[in-house]
């Protein structure tokens, strides 16, 4: 993706001189489902507000530092966008090397108080030593998705998965996918119950199931070394161990991360999987290419049945970076699309849900499945916002290779994380 748009990407940044009556947007939704739905918003903006042209430039995904490095490169050199769209998690890390500009001239002016209009772990998340360095978009929350079809040719009832009942325990879970798997006559799968580190199966979701924290405020010290981490890591390692690590990367790459695939060969939506671990966004996507799936979504398992559910939510906010040509028009373009109407129109085409309080009652938002999605806000946590967020969510998806593909320990893996973040966190401990 990177190859395709980066000439893009110059060749918008290239002899760019101020215009107030342009923004330049760095957009990083480009598929078929969020691209329409940032196009709509842009298109929206565009005929509210003729004065001011919102220029839409594709770039890739930036949830890891290495993909921030081309905004970083643009902004040194006085050729960055006026907004960006960042992971929101991450703003406190690219507010404190000075990527980004404090957004509080222009919340100050506001009439009302935006801290009060915004889910309060939202709005959290995009502070960095109280001042806001961005404005929060949308929010999401994970679920555990299971195609009633290959559960039922496992000879298992879907009913047993409904949300009325709870939800299940890993090891249940681990049982059920277990009836799920078939092996071809080539020896490999051919249908797996469930990959326990694919989607949103990730280092942070393990963990926050198993009730890690990842930071200890008090010490100033991050955790991936904590009981609660460990045991996430060692189940996923001796899952996978279980499954032979080699079959499974076989699998993986046949029918999950083959570049050759489109959307619409999901293995989850064409019976290769029985159960994944995914966002609400994924009903959108669904909804696109395989509308007459039979699936649906439950709580996310838990270790055992002592423990409440448990999520966490994440989503995206708008950024102005340093020596942005029209701050002042990027802020107004970044207020209507962080707005009602704005969150709405991303809301109903993306299929995440709203960070504005005063959508969160707003049914039209939240029929079918996407209601389950709303309920599990009350059970849902937050990434700690660090200074070293996107270096952290780095180190962490490292170790979890290594435990998925049974290199080395889990426990070796965690230290590794800690060796190499907890020096760079230093220099700003303690947090304010």
């Amino acid at each position: 993706m990177a190859v395709v748009l980066l000439p893009l990407l110059l060749s918008a940044c290239s002899n760019r001189g101020a215009n107030p009556h342009e923004v330049v947007y760095w957009n990083i939704f480009n598929d078929d489902v969020s691209g329409k739905a940032v196009q709509a918003v842009v298109d929206s903006f565009n005929k509210q507000n003729p004065d001011l042209h919102v220029k839409m430039v594709p770039v890739p995904p930036n949830i890891s530092n290495s993909n921030v490095t081309t905004l970083i490169t643009a902004v040194r050199g006085g050729t960055g966008p006026d907004v960006y769209f960042l992971d929101r998690f991450t703003v406190n890390q690219y507010a404190s090397i000075g990527l980004l500009e404090d957004l509080n001239p222009w919340v100050s002016k506001e009439k009302e108080k935006l801290a009060d209009q915004f889910q309060p772990f939202a709005w959290n998340e995009v502070l960095m030593q109280g001042h806001p360095y961005a404005l929060p978009l949308n929010a999401d929350a994970r679920a555990l998705f299971y195609n009633k079809s290959v559960l039922r040719d496992a000879g298992i009832d879907p009913e047993i998965l409904d949300p009325k009942n709870g939800p299940i325990t890993i090891d249940e879970l681990k049982a059920l996918a277990t009836k799920i798997n078939k092996v071809g006559p080539d020896g490999n799968y051919e249908r797996l119950g469930m990959v326990p580190y694919i989607g949103e199966a990730s280092h942070t979701t393990w963990g926050m199931i198993y009730g890690a924290k990842f930071f200890d405020d008090r010490s100033c010290k991050i955790t991936p070394t904590e009981p609660a981490m460990l045991n996430a890591m060692n189940m996923v390692y001796d899952w996978v161990k279980e499954l032979n690590p080699s079959k499974v990367a076989t699998f993986v790459d046949s029918y999950v991360s083959n570049p050759s695939m489109t959307p619409a060969q999901d293995p989850f939506m064409n019976g290769k999987l029985g159960f994944k671990i995914d966002g609400d966004w994924a009903l959108a996507s669904i909804a696109k290419y395989k509308p007459n799936l039979d699936y649906g979504v439950t709580y996310l398992p838990v270790p055992d049945k002592s423990k409440a559910p448990a999520t966490w939510s994440g989503g995206f906010s708008l950024v102005i970076p340093k020596n942005a040509k029209n701050p002042d028009g990027a802020y107004r373009f970044m207020r209507y699309f962080t707005g009602p109407e704005g969150q709405k129109i991303f809301a109903q085409g993306f299929g995440s849900m709203p960070t504005l309080k005063s959508l969160m009652n707003d049914k039209t938002l939240f029929s079918g499945k996407r209601a389950f999605f709303s309920e599990l806000l009350n059970y849902s946590h937050s990434r700690v916002p660090l200074p070293v967020s996107a270096t952290l969510w780095d180190e962490l998806t490292s170790a979890q290779e290594k435990v998925q593909y049974n290199i080395g320990t889990p426990e070796e893996a965690l230290q590794s994380v800690y060796r190499r973040v907890q020096p760079q966190l230093e220099q700003y401990c303690p947090l304010k």
